[in-house]
């Protein structure tokens, strides 16, 4: 199984962080181009990918690339709950459809539950 984050340095880090403590063999992927090219060389495994669209243009820039993403199982951080935004989201036809000002525990928590392993407890005091 091979798993990808992406998310351009400085965007969902909370996210970022969570799905790294949960799944700290995922390969964090941090521009478009890259993406790009880890997702055009199968190795036939399955692949998870946790995609955090910080912007309108990351989220277009995923809409392009849908093409690539038809066997992905995807998680989709949108970078905020307006109508098109949602609606281009769904377009992408992902496992999991979130926003940036989502817990990050709770997506690295989808992102386990995918895996099938248990999530990682919260810390006493949050939550």
């Amino acid at each position: 199984m091979r798993i990808f984050l992406f998310a351009r340095d400085g965007v969902g880090d909370h996210i970022h962080d969570a799905v790294m403590q949960a799944v700290p063999e995922t390969e964090v992927v941090c521009t478009m181009d890259d993406l790009v090219g880890r997702l055009r060389h199968p190795s036939g495994e399955t692949v998870i990918a946790v995609l955090i669209a910080g912007s309108g243009s990351d989220l277009a820039g995923l809409r392009q690339m849908k093409w690539l993403l038809h066997d992905v199982r995807t998680l989709l951080i949108l970078p905020d709950r307006g109508v098109e935004t949602v609606s281009t989201g769904h377009y992408l036809h992902p496992r999991f459809l979130g926003c940036l000002d989502d817990d990050g525990g709770e997506i690295a928590a989808v992102l386990c539950n995918m895996l099938g392993r248990p999530a990682l407890d919260k810390p006493s005091g949050e939550g």
